[in-house]
């Protein structure tokens, strides 16, 4: 169900308030913005080799400046860098949901859909695309709900249409809130989600 205008100003009424104090609550050590900018670069010029894809994976997974990070996360990493130049070959990446598709495809398993949804958001962060997780995708929930009758939600993001809400809810609210970045907004909901919205 597409957000109303009377719902945006609502839910903007709401984050108005708190968005600097949220906002502030988000971890640059943990997530440096200089590398993010670095990666979405890399990744968007699709060349056959990218040397940033296991940083990439190491800052999404939050093991930023961590000696070490489970096994499977390196496996993956590998999986990542020995598909990458497949991917580049296959031109299954002229639209956000090209790269998603081919992506969930390769990788294939139900625990990757993060990781996938990370990549794509990489490539086509200038669309704009959020960075798709369970944080903001729970924060998104949680305001619709205050402005419309209770409904059942999903608790955690799965599919490509998910990515797309998540997309349509931040272009709807960024569109009312000009002083932001569609970024910051990204991650003022990574932290509200995390922090205020009860799993």
């Amino acid at each position: 169900m597409p957000i109303t205008q009377k719902e945006i100003n609502q839910i903007v009424a709401r984050i108005v308030p708190i968005f600097q104090q949220v906002l502030n609550e988000y971890d640059f050590r943990k997530y440096p913005a200089a590398d993010y900018a670095r990666f979405k670069n890399s990744f968007t010029a699709l060349a056959n080799q990218n040397n940033d894809i296991a940083d990439a994976m190491i800052w999404k997974w939050g093991h930023w400046g961590k000696p070490n990070y489970p096994q499977r996360h390196q496996d993956l990493i590998t999986e990542i860098q020995g598909l990458w130049p497949q991917y580049v070959a296959s031109f299954n990446n002229n639209t956000s949901k090209q790269t998603f598709q081919w992506w969930s495809e390769h990788l294939n398993r139900q625990t990757t859909y993060i990781t996938v949804a990370y990549i794509t958001h990489l490539v086509h962060h200038q669309e704009p695309l959020p960075i798709i997780d369970q944080h903001n995708f729970r924060a998104m929930n949680s305001f619709l709900s205050c402005v419309r009758p209770p409904a059942r939600s999903k608790k955690k993001p799965s599919n490509w249409n998910d990515i797309i809400a998540l997309k349509h809810f931040m272009t709807s609210i960024h569109a009312a809130l000009p002083a932001q970045t569609f970024s910051e907004l990204d991650r003022f909901l990574m932290m509200y989600g995390r922090n205020y919205v009860a799993r």
